[in-house]
């Protein structure tokens, strides 16, 4: 087979239920010049199994098995080291592409070569039982963008639509991913955007498309999901990384300090709800103590200046810039309380 052109890198850990599909759309693509990647994190069920038996029928699909289980980052970065196309995708083993979507991401470079393409995304969400309720498409116009100024821009419009750090809505340039020396970092939640804001930390030329082909499988309708005891930890490095590279790019000006305030408050209320979960071992008076503890920090103090604006969010920034642990732990409460026993709205609201 000659040199692919894109590779596909899928770490695949405990999906037997779900793999067939997210390979099956890879092999029913309408483009050819690929290579898939499969990465078995030591998975205790039949997926091993069944990535080998793929292996055997096509070329381009090659297996990994890992000797122990070292998690989604350190299979991706593991694999990255071996891909051979010019560009790189991710796939994860329960999400799945239309079959279209290498066509016109190859189109795409080869009319318009950049550094990195980003497309959109359709969220599918699945109840308890597996059934199909909701779908949420997200996408971006297109644009071609040829200056870092231009990309940098666009990079804080995309934070805003959740699709700056996704791995799996781009495709990169094996060359610049070699060149700025990104890897994912071993966290249990959100390694995927400190990865892209290395990448793209001085990107010059990327293009946009107004393309849904991603299926982002999630399920809802249980209400015991998957607990982060890290989460605010790494929900918070996020926040600074993203303020060092503001920083960097020369845009701390009150409006893009007014934006990453409203990051901010977002995603502190999120952690605020996680502790109300039983699983945290909080009490309501550690609660109150992480509360006070985090409008202390540094962090607070140089965003507190900015926590103001519209809607939901501008009022949930006021009741944290007053520092009332009362009134935000009430409305976090209340946000555990819709999550829990109301996913449905929940996911309509966030």
């Amino acid at each position: 087979m000659e040199k692919c052109f894109i590779s596909i890198i899928m770490p695949v850990y405990k999906t037997e239920k779900f793999l067939d599909r997210a390979v099956n759309s890879l092999l029913n693509q309408t483009y050819k010049s690929f290579e898939l990647l499969l990465v078995d994190d030591c998975s205790p069920d039949n997926s091993g199994a069944i990535c080998d038996e793929y292996a055997k029928k096509d070329s381009r699909i090659k297996v990994l098995h890992l000797t122990e289980n070292g998690g989604v980052s350190n299979a991706r970065n593991t694999v990255m080291k071996i891909a051979s196309g010019k560009y790189i995708c991710f796939l994860d083993s329960d999400d799945y592409f239309d079959d279209n979507m290498l066509e016109v991401l190859a189109k795409s470079v080869t009319e318009n070569p950049a550094q990195a393409v980003i497309f959109g995304v359709r969220e599918e969400y699945y109840d308890a039982e597996g059934r199909l309720k909701s779908t949420k498409t997200i996408t971006r116009e297109d644009k071609l963008l040829r200056t870092r100024s231009e990309v940098r821009r666009e990079l804080l419009e995309l934070e805003a639509l959740d699709l700056y750090g996704y791995p799996w809505n781009k495709m990169y340039e094996a060359e610049h991913l070699k060149n700025t020396g990104s890897i994912f970092p071993e966290m249990k939640f959100n390694e995927d955007i400190i990865f892209n804001i290395e990448f793209f930390e001085d990107v010059e030329t990327c293009n946009i498309l107004d393309f849904t082909p991603y299926h982002y499988v999630k399920h809802t309708g249980s209400k015991t999901g998957s607990f982060i005891p890290t989460y605010y930890k790494d929900i918070m490095r996020k926040i600074d990384r993203m303020f060092l590279q503001l920083e960097h790019w020369n845009m701390l000006d009150g409006e893009n300090m007014n934006f990453l305030a409203l990051r901010y408050t977002r995603y502190f209320f999120s952690a605020l709800e996680r502790n109300c979960d039983k699983r945290s071992g909080m009490s309501h008076y550690d609660r109150k103590r992480f509360f006070k503890k985090a409008v202390r920090s540094e962090r607070f103090k140089t965003l507190s200046p900015y926590l103001y604006g519209g809607g939901t969010i501008g009022i949930m920034a006021r009741l944290l810039k007053m520092k009332s642990s009362f009134l935000c732990l009430a409305v976090a409460r209340t946000i555990f309380f819709v999550k829990a026993f109301m996913p449905k709205l929940f996911t309509k609201l966030s």
